[in-house]
């Protein structure tokens, strides 16, 4: 640290103010050099952008003048050592589950196989918000598709695969499958996407069609008794000692800034690195928000098969872009900016921090079921809603999300324990973040915040409740990738 500007590799020529400089705003960065114009802008010994000007010694750097180049990518960096987690608890008090699953939570889900049956699902879903159960509760899964798409095109294939992956989540222990009758996606069609061993069967799944049992009214009271049922049905639910290794956590980014680089994405790095070292599982996914790390991210893989198809992941990316007329620069938002981030490769620098140094050990494409323990890298946008909407479809039972410029998300299914990158922010939305990681900087103690963060993500799994889930927020959050057709 050097007259309010942190340093934070010696190959740098930018710093990040983190003091009052010259009107320049908090966690923006300064030139400690000059740099000509087209040259390489640095931070964290890697390249975020070109000069598009000459910038002089201690100038303000930011979007007017540097620039995007897609030709820029990260350099293969040294692992960094794992923070050793001996000493941290192994075990967390969860619902064993039959297929030898954890659960943090036990759901029931109404899901409405379409638009069309989206109002019935939810005053079934709404018949049960005030009244005590034997449940975490009663959720609405609804969306805004369903029907007039290619029937196994990709869109069809994903939302299927979604919807029976939310099905099977080990935080649900029970759905009602409600359709209109005529639609592309159906009861049958979310059977055939789901893998036979983790099937619901008996009483715990049931399913009707609207137009099958005499419109929306008899519908709903139809809904509300075959709830009534599934409850009366379902054990009594006790939580037990269950090994860290049961659990799968999805980590997120919402509203980044230049502070997430620094606090909290290495503090949920630091917990992921733990959590895989007692045989966890992490997902690390927002593959545009990953652009440029693409072959450090292929090098970290396990298998050679799993590397390459990351790259083919990546390469997708770019000629999806090319041929929709954007650039990865386009996931830059406004706020992003106004809070110090110039460019999408300054972004991805922060945006992989939360994945720790652990090897990759699976590459899944969006909602596939999670079948190897570690970190894994699953293929989602970066718009929060359908990134972890894709994550629990794949398997995770407890959501770690982490914010510089404040979010209300929730997951109605999995926890989601929401990370500040700075003090400033927790305490102007303590009624929404979980957890403040600008301590980071004012006490120099990442790695300390990293071990309280992987307690409290066990805390959190073994029942304390979120401040997301204490007001209800995730009932809106199921956002399934849909790449837009409409027939």
């Amino acid at each position: 640290m050097k007259d309010g500007c942190l340093i934070l590799d010696p190959k740098d020529n930018v710093g990040i103010v983190i003091a009052r400089h010259n009107n320049m705003p908090i966690g923006h960065k300064i030139a400690l050099k000059n740099i000509k114009s087209g040259s390489p802008v640095i931070k964290f010994g890697q390249p975020i952008g070109i000069a598009s000007k000459h910038i002089r010694a201690g100038e303000h750097v930011h979007v007017h003048n540097i620039k995007f180049s897609d030709k820029l990518k990260f350099s293969i960096s040294k692992s960094k050592s794992r923070i050793n987690g001996d000493l941290l608890p192994s075990f967390f008090k969860g619902y064993l589950r039959k297929d030898s699953r954890a659960g943090t939570r036990n759901y029931v889900l109404v899901v409405s196989t379409v638009n069309c049956s989206a109002s019935v699902a939810k005053e079934v879903a709404g018949h049960f918000a005030n009244k005590r159960l034997k449940v975490d509760g009663v959720i609405p899964v609804t969306h805004g598709s369903g029907c007039a798409q290619s029937i196994g095109g990709r869109s069809d294939v994903l939302l299927n695969r979604t919807i029976a992956g939310w099905i099977k989540n080990p935080n649900v222990v029970a759905a009602l499958v409600i359709g209109l009758g005529c639609e592309d996606i159906s009861m049958e069609s979310i059977n055939s996407s789901m893998q036979s061993g983790n099937k619901f069967s008996g009483p715990l799944i049931e399913s009707f069609n609207i137009q099958d049992v005499g419109g929306t009214k008899k519908a709903i009271s139809l809904g509300i008794s075959k709830i009534d049922k599934i409850l009366s049905r379902l054990p009594s639910f006790e939580r037990v000692n269950l090994p860290v290794s049961m659990l799968t956590v999805a980590l997120n980014c919402g509203g980044s800034d230049a502070f997430s680089a620094i606090t909290a994405n290495p503090a949920l790095g630091i917990a992921a690195d733990i959590l895989v070292a007692k045989g966890g599982t992490v997902v690390l996914g927002e593959t545009p928000e990953c652009f440029g790390a693409e072959k450090y991210l292929s090098r970290r893989c396990v298998k050679n098969a799993d590397g390459r198809k990351l790259s083919r992941i990546f390469e997708w990316w770019n000629e999806w872009a090319e041929m929709n007329k954007f650039n990865m620069n386009n996931n830059l938002a406004p706020g992003n900016i106004e809070g110090g981030i110039s460019t999408i490769l300054e972004k991805s620098l922060g945006a992989i921090e939360k994945a720790g140094s652990s090897m990759i050990s699976q590459v899944l494409d969006y909602g596939e079921s999670i079948t190897r323990k570690g970190l894994i890298f699953m293929d989602t946008p970066g718009f929060d809603p359908v990134s972890v909407t894709g994550m629990a479809a794949g398997g995770c039972n407890i959501v770690a999300f982490t914010t510089g410029r404040g979010s209300m998300f929730g997951c109605s299914i999995a926890p989601t324990i929401k990370i500040s990158t700075t003090s400033e922010l927790y305490k102007k939305l303590s009624g929404d973040i979980d957890m403040d990681a600008g301590t980071a900087l004012s006490k120099n103690n990442i790695a300390q915040l990293g071990r309280e963060l992987y307690n409290f993500l066990l805390k959190i799994a073994s029942g304390t409740k979120t401040k997301s889930e204490a007001q209800h927020l995730g009932r809106e959050e199921f956002v399934p990738w849909q790449l837009g057709e409409n027939l």
